[in-house]
Formats: structure tokens, C-alpha cells, sequence
């Protein structure tokens, strides 16, 4: 049974001036060609969406390189994950922990049996490979995240196509979330999209949601090894599920070609920069490759910042992760620097355990 709302970004609750590091949105905003487009196709919505995306995948193929028959789109990544889910009928799964807990909720909505692997404090919670030993031949489905949510750690290519390796073997299929991908400075090395040719076992899932900061127009897509599967997943979609302004969007995003690029060398040096002062300021910080910092600091910092106007991700809710723990976004130079002063403002009895 679906669970109570456990994400970031509920800053309907408060009042306008609270400002939120709890949801890891790209500080850099919609690229402007996408607000521009927007705007100009306004007498295109008065239609019915194309129920195929046909422009959306073929946006899609270009940039990724993929075929557009292995693409399929829907209302952001969540509802792809459980498209998948719906489609491929697992009886039993496996996931690490702690990540991202839409895996968890849809599988247990559909009465799947959940395996869990934990992850180590002292490894950075970073994949390793005695995940390998925790695969058996009961496997049907594998939820893996790559950067980690809300970790930040990265899954090793080699790792991956070992997992793939044996996965291919017991029969089971791996859905890698890959998300958070065009935040890494140096990508390509993580990037398992030229895994889909060798792995028909291999979905990948990806979106506009946070590198175009589009997470109000909701809009998601999986690329899927077997050509079969993706039309398995798409079977289970409403006749439109990616309306036409997510799309317009979502192509004049791809389009805009320097974004990416300038993203990710923002987001290097914010995050290096609220690492380092969370660091001097007692907070243990773990490594992230990604838009977001996981830190561990006082049960009670959370509500302080937010009588200070910053909210920021309690991470309770994550599997194997207690009430110590929080990830915080990295944002706007001007906002990550508000964060550190309410931090200083505190002292340091806040990052204590």
C-alpha cells in the first residue's frame, strides 16, 4: 500500500519565504529556450497530446543516440517506475539501501518480495561488489540508482556490467536510475546507455525533471534494451502520458546545447564549496558525484533550519538511515551561502550526534 508523501519539495505547507534545499532541482533553472517555447506553442495545447511522443522520441534518439523504438516516455521517472513494474509482473526483487523509495512503493504495491542489500557507513555507501553475492536465481527485477539518491555515490561501469552479467543468467531484469547522470562532471565513464546494445536485460531510466528543472511539468523516459519490454511498458501508459508542454520543453531543452555543460561545472563548485564548510563546521559529509550532499549532523537540526526559513530532507524515511541524517540540494551560490550562515548561526552543537 502506497505510503504517506515522503519526498522533498513540500513547501506548500509553509509560507512563501521558506527556501528549499530539501528538493535537488538544478539552481540554473529551465534553460531559456524551453521558457521561450513554452510560451510560443500556447495554441498547441488546445489539442490532445501525441499519445506515441513521436517528436519527443525522436528528440530523444538524437541526443542520446538511442532508438526511438526503445524509448518510451511518461509523467516523470516515478510514474515510469511503475509502468515497469505493472508491465514486467515481478514476484520478487531486489534493491540496496538506503535509495530512492518510489522503487520500494511500487513493487509493494503490486505484492512483490523485496531483498534488500545495505549499503556501508564506512564505504561512503558506495556499491560494492559483494552485491553480487546477494543476486540469486528467485531475482526478476533489480532497482539500482546511479548517482545514488540520497547518497550522491556512482555505480562503477565494470560493477554494473558484472551485475548485468549474472542478472542476464537468472533471468532478471535491471532497471538502472540514472536521473541524476548529467550532474557528474565527468559522465561518460557512469553512463550506461552503450550497455543497452550487449544487455536486452538493462532499462535505463532518466528525465527532465531535475538537469532542465522541469519537476512541475513532470516528464520521464526510459530507454529499454529489449525492444519487447519497451512495448510491454508501453501498453500500461494512458493514451497520453506526457502532455504537449512537457514536450515542447523537453525538446527545446535537448536542444540548447551549452546547458549541460555549464550545469555541471556550476554545480562542481557549489558542491565543493558547501562540502568543505559543512566539513569545518563538525557535519560529516559524504562524497557525492550529484546535486545533493547527504550529511549527518543533530536529530534536532532539521527544525532549527526551519524556523530559520530553510527546509531541508529528512532522511529517516530511508531504509537503514535514522533521524541523523539529512541531504541537503546544492543551490544558487547566493542561497547555498544563506545555508552556511544559518548553520554558523546555530553552532556547533547542531552537528554533533
Amino acid at each position: 500500500m502506497k505510503t504517506a508523501y515522503s519526498h522533498g519539495g513540500d513547501i506548500y505547507k509553509f509560507n512563501k519565504d521558506i527556501l528549499d534545499f530539501s528538493a535537488n532541482i538544478n539552481p540554473l533553472g529551465m534553460p531559456e529556450k524551453a521558457k521561450k517555447t513554452i510560451v510560443d506553442n500556447i495554441s498547441a495545447y488546445f489539442t490532445y497530446p501525441d499519445y506515441a511522443n513521436r517528436e519527443l522520441c525522436s528528440a530523444l534518439e538524437k541526443f542520446y543516440q538511442v532508438n526511438s523504438r526503445k524509448i518510451v516516455c511518461g509523467n516523470g521517472a516515478a510514474d515510469l517506475i511503475y509502468r515497469i513494474v505493472i508491465s514486467q509482473k515481478p514476484e520478487n526483487a531486489l534493491i540496496t539501501a538506503p535509495t530512492f523509495s518510489e522503487y520500494e512503493e511500487a513493487l509493494s504495491t503490486f505484492s512483490c518480495n523485496i531483498k534488500y542489500h545495505y549499503l556501508r557507513e564506512a564505504e561512503d555507501f558506495k556499491l560494492q561488489e559483494d552485491f553480487l553475492d546477494s543476486m540469486d536465481e528467485a531475482l526478476n527485477i533489480i532497482f539500482l540508482c546511479s548517482p545514488n539518491n540520497p547518497t550522491g555515490s556512482v555505480i562503477e561501469i565494470d560493477l554494473l556490467s558484472q551485475i548485468l552479467e549474472k542478472a542476464k543468467k537468472i533471468g532478471a531484469t535491471v532497471v538502472l536510475d540514472q536521473c541524476f547522470l548529467h550532474f557528474i562532471e565527468e559522465e561518460k565513464p557512469y553512463n550506461a546507455i552503450p550497455l543497452l546494445e550487449s544487455f536486452d536485460n538493462l532499462i535505463i531510466l532518466q528525465a527532465a525533471t531535475k538537469i532542465f528543472a522541469m519537476a512541475g511539468l513532470r516528464l520521464g523516459y526510459c530507454f529499454v534494451g529489449n525492444e519487447l519490454v519497451a512495448d510491454e511498458i508501453r501498453t500500461t501508459l494512458q493514451p497520453w502520458s506526457v502532455s504537449t508542454v512537457a514536450s515542447k520543453a523537453g525538446i527545446a531543452a535537448l536542444e540548447e546545447a551549452d546547458f549541460i555543460s555549464k550545469s555541471k561545472a556550476y554545480i562542481k563548485t557549489q558542491r565543493r564549496f558547501l562540502s568543505e564548510k559543512l566539513a569545518s563546521l563538525g557535519y560529516k559529509v559524504f562524497p557525492s558525484e550529484a546535486n545533493y550532499i547527504l550529511i549527518k549532523g543533530s536529530k534536532a537540526l532539521g527544525e532549527a533550519l526551519r524556523k530559520k526559513g530553510l527546509l531541508i530532507r529528512y532522511c529517516e524515511n530511508y531504509k537503514s538511515l535514522n533521524s541523523n541524517f539529512y541531504r541537503l540540494a546544492v543551490k544558487s551560490e547566493r542561497e547555498n551561502k544563506k545555508l552556511v550562515d544559518a548553520l554558523e548561526d546555530l553552532g556547533p552543537k547542531f552537528s554533533e550526534l
